[in-house]
């Protein structure tokens, strides 16, 4: 995807975000200070709201699109944002819906929920992240997707067993836990150093950049990954040593 699509998308994108979230402000306010609240209102403040919501749920996907990374995710987290959205609103604006509708919602919302903590953490993820973050990222993964299944297990089934509820929360628990502790670790990894470099690229060009990494394969390999990223062939790396 060429440089102007990607930043086209991520305007896009956050620009919807950000205009259902006034919307749902102001609309708030308007109900509340002028009109009055019956139920078409709150049917209009509650849509403006989920769209907000499954906005925001969508936008770890919308960035994989804007970052060319990883698009089977990205495809699938705004896909399910959007499907949650649509029977959301369905929900809303249609009074006696089937049971059915109702079941649905909950599968799609948790997976759009587990699909968006897959992606935020995958947008994350560092080159030069500690062992410890690298076995974190899969288990929270694994995690989200069996509290999800989990989840829409018990509301098809329409269980009622305290214990599969208590292992359901456990799990919810250290998927949490997983996912909070990626960042923090992040941190432990070494220092960084910063290297000079001279990149000879194609046709006939050169750059000089200045890379932090902890050693220095790992800043030609950065450097080069964020050169050629652009569509520029690189031929060349040099230490300069000025």
């Amino acid at each position: 995807m060429h440089e102007s699509s990607r930043s086209s998308v991520r305007q896009v994108l956050l620009a919807g975000i950000a205009a259902s979230l006034i919307a749902t402000a102001l609309l708030a306010v308007g109900i509340l200070l002028l009109g009055h609240f019956g139920q078409t209102e709150g049917r209009i403040l509650t849509t403006t709201a989920l769209l907000a919501a499954y906005g925001l749920l969508a936008l770890p996907g919308g960035l994989l699109v804007d970052q060319s990374r990883l698009p089977g995710l990205a495809a699938v987290a705004l896909t399910l944002a959007a499907g949650g959205f649509a029977l959301a609103v369905t929900t809303v604006w249609w009074p006696d819906q089937p049971t059915e509708l109702g079941n649905g919602l909950g599968t799609v919302t948790v997976f759009a929920v587990a699909s968006a903590q897959v992606a935020a953490l995958a947008l994350r993820r560092q080159e030069h992240d500690p062992a410890s973050v690298r076995r974190l990222y899969p288990l929270s993964c694994a995690l989200a997707l069996v509290v999800a299944t989990l989840f829409s297990v018990a509301v098809w089934a329409e269980l009622e067993s305290v214990l599969y509820f208590r292992i359901l929360g456990s799990l919810a628990v250290l998927d949490v836990l997983a996912v909070a502790l990626q960042p923090v670790l992040a941190l432990s990894r070494p220092t960084t150093d910063a290297f000079r470099l001279r990149l000879l690229v194609d046709p006939d060009g050169e750059l000089l950049t200045t890379t932090k990494a902890p050693d220095f394969a790992a800043a030609v390999a950065k450097a080069i990954r964020e050169v050629e990223h652009n569509g520029t062939r690189v031929v060349r790396v040099e230490r300069d040593g000025r």
